[in-house]
């Protein structure tokens, strides 16, 4: 590494990163970062990779495409219920001024939601992209897991589902202004509602980022369970169908992805969930994914974002 990718990487990063986390022994800047962890508590690592044109379209402003990165990236932790600490994030950028945007971008993240930049690596090639690993710790044997769900568990999802996919379908039809295009270009991983479910007991959850039929098969299959949802139980049903009407409300909701809602089970008798989520179904004994509307069973070609479909 030259002597100006080493300027580069702390006038765009190191500079602009403001967190830090007592438990770093070694920080940012050495061959590799060292932390400590309690006795009681375990570590939880998520990797992702946001790339342009596949991740977000080509025109999107870099810096926010940057921060959403960071945020999808964090919402592996919250779907464990884990309390963010660190992010090690690699940045493959066109030049010099996309590093700096996309910096700027990846700071403002990290600072907004308190987690450490404990290292990363810069490269200089033809496309934008980044690889983001995050780390946070839980309670030894207290992470909210794929596995856990069980038979006559609720299914609820706290966040939104359908209005992020919708938001860029308006930005790729040219209305960037559209009333939805928020919902896309600003992820919000819910650490602290991810956080609170996991101290109320909750053991089993998922975030959804490429359809909630998709990921609701995650947890029946980790689990060994059928899952039964109601499509006009979520949230947004009423607002979408008053827009799209009930077949594209329900495509969108249903197999749209990028919304990072956290989609979980609970026991029927669990307290405190009606504050925070929305109740859409329950689990049920076989296996796989069942969607009702007006009392019937429906069909789906398509249940969620496949990226070598």
């Amino acid at each position: 590494m030259s002597h100006s990718e080493f300027s580069l990487i702390e006038q765009c990063f190191v500079s602009k990163a403001m967190a830090t986390q007592t438990s770093t022994v070694v920080t940012n800047g050495d061959d590799a970062s060292v932390h400590n962890l309690a006795e009681n508590e375990q570590l939880v690592v998520s990797t992702d990779t946001a790339v342009q044109g596949v991740h977000w379209p080509d025109d999107f402003p870099l810096d926010q495409a940057a921060d959403r990165a960071v945020c999808a990236a964090l919402s592996d932790l919250a779907a464990m219920g884990a309390n963010a600490c660190w992010a090690w994030v690699s940045v493959v950028a066109k030049g010099r001024d996309a590093l700096a945007v996309i910096g700027q971008g990846v700071t403002n993240a990290l600072n907004r939601y308190d987690v450490e930049l404990a290292g990363g690596d810069t490269v200089h090639a033809s496309l934008n992209s980044l690889n983001i690993t995050v780390a946070g710790i839980v309670e030894k044997n207290t992470a909210m897991q794929r596995n856990k769900a069980q038979v006559t568990d609720n299914i609820w999802i706290l966040g939104h589902s359908g209005l992020a996919s919708l938001g860029l379908e308006q930005w790729f039809q040219g209305d960037k202004d559209g009333g939805f295009v928020e919902n896309f270009a600003h992820v919000e991983p819910k650490l602290k509602q991810g956080y609170l479910l996991r101290k109320l007991g909750v053991r089993c959850c998922i975030d959804v980022s490429d359809g909630v039929l998709q990921d609701a098969g995650h947890i029946s299959k980790a689990s060994n369970i059928g899952m039964q949802l109601d499509v006009e139980k979520f949230p947004d049903w009423q607002l979408l169908c008053g827009k799209l009407g009930d077949e594209k409300a329900m495509q969108l909701m249903l197999s749209g992805g990028e919304d990072y809602a956290l989609l979980f089970t609970a026991p029927v008798n669990m307290k405190g969930l009606d504050e925070l989520a929305t109740c859409i179904g329950e689990c049920v004994e076989n296996l796989g994914v069942q969607v009702h509307y007006q009392g019937e069973e429906m069909k789906f070609k398509q249940s969620g974002y496949d990226h070598f479909g």
